[in-house]
């Protein structure tokens, strides 16, 4: 049985709400109750779930400077497009971040990627978000997270899905040698 990922997704998050949504107040700083505690471990193990299946997160075999480097010289040999890098630590620094880590955010895409999935959704599918972090994880280690569209076209039907595993396989062929 195939699900579609936008409405299990929004189940997840109606679901959530309601775990979240609080009791009857008890007392100025009355902690959670047991059953609250329960419902909010429950909805925060949905959420996570619900990640691992729309994220793909692996790691980098180069360094940090190097992946970022890496990703954008393949994609420009592939014939992606390529926007700008932003540097989030930098950012963060600057809004007052005191201990953030190093991440950037990758804008790219696969030259027609887009069109592809749009005619292919008929118009109802909505624009890939064409984006990849890599960042210091708290192992030391250096990170890529990016949309999991494997995964995403394995949820949909039809032409869409088809257009989806195309991309998702595009994307797979470029980060094959940078990621573990």
């Amino acid at each position: 049985m195939r699900i579609l990922w936008l409405p299990a997704l929004m189940l997840t998050l109606s679901l959530t709400a309601q775990a979240q949504s609080p009791a009857a107040p008890t007392g100025p700083a009355a902690p959670p109750s047991a059953e609250q505690m329960r419902q909010m471990q429950e909805a925060m193990a949905r959420q996570m779930q619900m990640m691992s299946v729309m994220f793909d997160l692996r790691k980098s075999r180069l360094g940090f400077e190097e992946t970022v480097t890496a990703i954008r010289t393949t994609a420009q040999k592939r014939g992606w497009k390529l926007g700008d890098t932003q540097d989030m630590q930098k950012a963060m620094g600057e809004a007052g971040a005191k201990d953030a880590k190093r991440m950037k955010v990758i804008s790219l895409c696969p030259a027609g990627a887009n069109e592809k999935v749009a005619k292919a959704g008929a118009g109802k599918a909505p624009p890939l978000p064409c984006r990849a972090t890599v960042f210091d994880g708290r192992d030391g280690k250096i990170y890529v997270m990016r949309m999991n569209l494997g995964n995403m076209s394995k949820a949909m039907q039809g032409d869409l899905a088809k257009a989806l595993a195309e991309v998702a396989a595009e994307e797979d062929a470029l980060y094959k040698d940078i990621l573990e």
